[in-house]
This record gives C-alpha cells, structure tokens and sequence, in this order.
C-alpha cells in the first residue's frame, strides 16, 4: 500500500517508521533464532553420531588387534622365522579379494654402547672385507646416521646376519647394538585393502581423508 506522506503527521509518520523498524527488528531476530536452533540442533546430533560412531571404531579397534593377535600366535606356533621377526605380517582371504596388512613400530633410542659397537663393526670390516668394497659398502651404509642417530631398521639387518659371521668384533658389536636399544614406546598399525577391478583399493578408516561429494560439503 502506498502513502502519501505529504498528508500524514509528524505522530503518523514516527509510528510508520516504528513499526517498520519493529518488524525489521522481529525478522532479524526470528532469523538469528533460527540459525541458533539449526546450530545447536547440528551440534548435539552430530556430536551424539560420533560419540557411537567413536565407540564402535573403539570396539572395532579392540577386535581387530585381539583377533590378528591371536592369528599371529598361531603362526608362531610352526613358524619359527615368524617367531624370530618383528611382528609384521600380511594376510589374504581364499578368494584373494580381500588383504590385512599388520605392521608394528617400535620407538626408542640407542645409548652410548651404539658408539662403541660401530667401532666393533669398523674393526671387522678393516680386518675381513679390506678388499671387498661391496660388502663394506653395504655395512657402512646400514651404519649411516640421519641427524646424528642411527636408524634401528637398518640396524636390525645387522642382527638377521648376526650368525653369518664367527669374529669376535662382529659379534661385540652386534651384542652391544642390542644391549645399547632402549624402547620407550610401541605402535601398532593396521591397513585393510578390497580388490576391485584387479586392483588394491584401501578401505578407508580415516576420517579426515575420506572423499565425499563436493555438494555435502562447506563450500
């Protein structure tokens, strides 16, 4: 409806412009009482979800490391080249479509007793391989520090070979690589993979890289 404001008084106009501003001021707050209700409503359904969801990845976790656990045992059992290993393993079902890969990491340090064993080491090689490169070259490199420590993976090649070799150096050296070791921590790891058109696909259990249509998402 239009109105001539030419004939309406200064009383008419102020209660105009009033209820204009009260009914501007009643959508910006029906408006900001919507946002509120969607956002709590977002969050405590979001946030119950993934406390099950957590809870169930929880079990699931559980399960797993129980059940590869107890597979790894059994291995044990008339493996004895498993038994001596890492722990590491990769199993495939009958139809091989299906892959569990295990891994375990161990985190620690080498004491001072590393230094004295690469002297050992050293020693041997000087005195065995003098006029074998390929081998002293092959040692030197396991022996190579990254940022002034040694890598415990490439020292546990050195242990595989422990019974290669009978000199005295060789098997000082070895004893105190394993006696300088302190772990301080161990990580265990799973990957769980379905074959799909020929191929390896990995099943995907972590949340912040699983890929979701572009139309769900904050753009």
């Amino acid at each position: 409806m239009n109105i001539n404001v030419d004939h309406l008084t200064t009383e008419q106009l102020e209660a105009i412009l009033k209820d204009r501003h009260e009914k501007n001021v009643a959508a910006a707050n029906a408006k900001r009482a919507a946002y509120e209700q969607l956002k709590e409503d977002t969050i405590v359904e979001l946030s119950l979800e993934a406390i099950a969801l957590g809870a169930t990845l929880e079990l699931f976790k559980s399960k797993v490391f129980n059940s590869l656990g107890t597979l790894y045992e059994l291995l044990q059992e008339y493996s004895k080249r498993h038994s001596d290993g890492k722990g590491n393993f990769t199993i495939e079902s009958r139809d091989a479509m299906y892959k569990i890969e295990f891994s375990r990491q161990t985190l620690g340090h080498f004491d001072e007793r590393a230094d004295q064993a690469e002297r050992h080491m050293i020693d041997f090689l000087n005195s065995q391989f003098s006029g074998d490169e390929k081998t002293k070259k092959f040692i030197m490199q396991i022996l190579e520090r990254s940022k002034d420590k040694l890598d415990v993976k490439q020292i546990q090649k050195l242990y595989a070979m422990e019974n290669d070799y009978q000199d005295s150096n060789w098997l000082e050296g070895i004893k105190l690589f394993k006696e300088a070791w302190t772990p301080s921590e161990t990580k265990d790891y799973t990957r769980f993979w379905v074959k799909e058109n020929g191929a390896w696909k990995a099943i995907n259990l972590n949340f912040s890289s699983i890929v979701v249509a572009l139309s769900t998402c904050v753009k």
